[in-house]
């Protein structure tokens, strides 16, 4: 069994953008500074944190997730948070135009989760039936928030922190096309391993 050294590695600067504030200025995402060229903001906004209850509350999902995932493959876990990170800064540097500041994991922890529960329904039926209920929690979430504008947690007392819906709908459709991109390939792979099996045997036969 791998060792989780990334998601550790991962959390540990999460930690770091709140107990080292130059690191958290330096890589939260700030429209301006985009705008200027300083590109990577938009991946790297989603490892930074405002405040202690801000990290905790994103950390205490982000760090389990990424663990599952790791564990699995840290190929996976790589292709997932890049992805996501990008889709989502992406998606608020071109929809959310009023924003000036982001920061928070919220987002690419959901697509994580997502990614993760995706892959554990193929697993027993006992943990089919876990990552079923987490795949209508996060459903169920979605739609609260799009449509009822609910709120997990309640920032506004918090230096003006607000939640970003928009970064957790993107968030699960990250993962949700990550899924469904490795398990086409992984389809037309075993499609193809037939097919050169079947032209085997039948070069054989003749």
């Amino acid at each position: 069994m791998r060792a989780p050294w990334l998601s550790i590695g991962l959390a540990a600067g999460c930690i770091a953008s709140v107990v080292i504030s130059p690191v958290g200025a330096f890589f939260i995402y700030d429209r301006g500074a985009v705008v200027s060229g300083e590109l990577w903001r938009i991946l790297t906004a989603h490892f930074v944190h405002y405040t202690d209850s801000h990290l905790f509350n994103n950390l205490i999902f982000l760090l389990p997730a990424m663990v599952l995932a790791e564990m699995h493959s840290r190929k996976e876990l790589v292709r997932v948070l890049l992805v996501s990170a990008a889709a989502i800064g992406l998606a608020i540097f071109a929809l959310e135009p009023g924003l000036a500041r982001y920061a928070g994991a919220s987002g690419v922890s959901l697509a994580l989760v997502t990614r993760v529960a995706l892959r554990g329904m193929e697993g027993s039926v006992r943990w089919r039936a876990v990552c079923g209920t987490v795949l209508v929690i996060v459903g169920l979430k979605l739609i609260v928030e799009n449509w009822f504008g609910w709120r997990w947690m309640n920032w506004g007392h918090e230096s003006g922190i607000v939640t970003v819906a928009l970064a957790h709908s993107v968030g699960v459709a990250s993962g949700l096309v990550v899924w469904l991109v490795q398990t086409g390939r992984s389809r037309c792979g075993s499609l193809v391993a037939r097919k050169r099996a079947q032209m085997a045997q039948a070069s054989q036969v003749s």
